[in-house]
């Protein structure tokens, strides 16, 4: 069973069409989603806004059900020139852009270094890596960050260049997930829509206006990657 698991209303909406023989399932008193998509069975968990929540979703799906691996999709907001709304990219690795102890200790803000960096599984990457040329939008493999804002004024996005700058995204539930994953040792795949870009005018405005295009392109994106065996 894949768990897959999604932060807002709009990602959920667009992931649950896509399933056949679905049903509503309650456990512990928390409401989940099953179905199939191709011949995958799929779980699907709407985690809620921030980090807490989505590593306390992942953690009640592993301890409940007999996951195989974990997708953990929906929107980010892009932060390189050269994307655009609705494209798509898979994470190959994650850490948080908001923790920082390096006033007393030897952490290192970057990805160099740094001890909270997880990798999403290399056979899944390779995978969703198979379904970069169709012909829609651009679709990137690269790293994403993580932190509980939304992340819009030109201090945080400036932050996030200077100290992660090969990150392409940037976002708020993404290296929590990993993080819960890597300590259970499941598998695990991070993806991305992007419903804004950052550093282009007017994103936080585009963030609710492209929200449902973006959670479409996600659900089209995990859809076909469930056509792969």
């Amino acid at each position: 069973m894949i768990a897959v698991i999604v932060a807002i209303q709009s990602e959920f909406d667009a992931i649950q069409q896509l399933l056949s023989e679905k049903k509503e399932i309650i456990c512990k008193n928390v409401s989940y989603t099953t179905g199939k998509i191709s011949n995958k069975e799929i779980v699907l968990a709407i985690c809620g806004v921030g980090k807490v929540a989505a590593a306390i979703c992942c953690c009640r799906l592993l301890e409940n059900f007999e996951i195989d691996y974990v997708v953990n999709i929906g929107t980010a907001g892009g932060i390189k020139e050269y994307e655009n709304i609705a494209d798509v990219m898979v994470a190959d690795k994650l850490t948080y852009h908001d923790y920082d102890t390096s006033a007393f200790d030897n952490y290192s803000i970057g990805f160099a270094q740094n001890p909270y960096v997880f990798y999403s599984d290399e056979k899944l990457v390779k995978k969703a890596s198979s379904l970069l040329n169709d012909g829609l939008h651009q679709v990137f493999v690269g790293p994403l960050v993580s932190g509980d804002c939304f992340v819009s004024d030109s201090e945080k996005v400036s932050f996030i260049q200077k100290y992660y700058p090969e990150a392409l995204a940037c976002e708020m539930e993404g290296c929590a997930i990993a993080q819960v994953c890597d300590s259970y040792h499941y598998p695990f795949i991070v993806i991305r829509s992007f419903s804004d870009i950052v550093i282009k005018k007017g994103n936080e405005l585009d963030f609710d206006k492209y929200k449902e295009l973006a959670s479409k392109r996600a659900a089209d994106f995990l859809f076909k990657l469930c056509q792969i065996d």
